[in-house]
């Protein structure tokens, strides 16, 4: 397990940097779509050098359609709400999909602490994104938010199963991001029209350093699922909310109120308790 935890703690950090960093982005989707396209070209040679992922192909071709979907409503719960709001509530729920999934699908039952840490990760994360002042359109961000950590949910079980089925775990990760950027390629457009396609040629800086970054926060979280339970090791990821929260005080002069330090802390006790189960 303490592979798995370094691998999802390297990976919770660098997720808070990604989301950081395309917060300050001008056209968010154009962002998620430089994404995907810079991470499959990086990892593109790798792929000479891994066998294929025999086996896997049925996951990566639905891991691959449920991001896509993923980046549509992530950016339209951007849209429709403050992000500070949506974002936790996005993050929050998703391990809670994620767990439920692990004990119907894959029949995985983590022990009762481990569950009490589950809900002590999600809830906390949530509570932040609801301490923030409602305004208007907040209810429809909300909803798209949870129809994110759906997705979420959805392809962290699919990921996890992938990267189970395959002998070398590399060869499913690499697969993922050539499978990932050809996706949203093919998506983004249809959805946006070629005006996606100009903000993305207008941000291919940033979308390149995002793209590297992005190989780093979800390869090694790929990786954890190699060696670590699915709910548990997908509930740990979303402390990438804390170290978010903390970039954004630093950098973004956003302010921490009572309600939040609390929350902060019922997510840092459930990481504690998710390591004690």
């Amino acid at each position: 397990m303490s592979i798995a935890l370094s691998l999802i703690l390297v990976s919770a950090v660098v997720h808070a940097i990604v989301n950081i960093l395309t917060k300050r982005a001008d056209d968010k989707y154009a962002m998620r779509l430089l994404i995907g396209v810079f991470s499959a070209i990086f990892v593109a040679p790798a792929l000479f050098f891994v066998p294929l992922p025999t086996g896997a192909w049925w996951f990566l071709g639905g891991t691959a359609l449920v991001h896509a979907l993923y980046e549509l409503l992530l950016v339209k719960s951007y849209e429709s709400a403050a992000f500070s709001a949506v974002y936790p509530v996005a993050r929050g729920s998703g391990p809670v999909f994620t767990a439920i999934g692990a004990i119907l699908v894959l029949g995985e039952h983590p022990p009762a602490l481990q569950l009490a840490g589950i809900v002590m990760v999600c809830g906390g994360v949530i509570a932040i994104g609801i301490s923030h002042r409602a305004t208007e359109g907040a209810l429809k961000g909300i909803g798209f938010a949870l129809a994110t950590g759906l997705t979420i949910g959805t392809y962290t079980l699919i990921d996890a199963s992938g990267v189970r089925a395959v002998a070398n775990p590399f060869s499913y990760v690499l697969w993922f991001f050539v499978a990932h950027g050809f996706c949203v390629l093919a998506t983004a457009p249809g959805i946006r029209g070629r005006a996606v396609v100009m903000e993305a040629r207008r941000q291919w800086k940033l979308g390149m350093l995002l793209g590297a970054l992005s190989i780093t926060t979800y390869g090694a979280a790929m990786l954890a699922f190699r060696f670590g339970a699915t709910a548990q090791i997908a509930a740990l990821r979303e402390t990438s909310v804390l170290f978010g929260t903390a970039l954004a005080m630093s950098f973004l002069g956003e302010h921490m109120t009572i309600r939040r330090w609390i929350a902060a802390a019922v997510i840092a006790a459930g990481a504690i308790l998710l390591q004690a189960g």
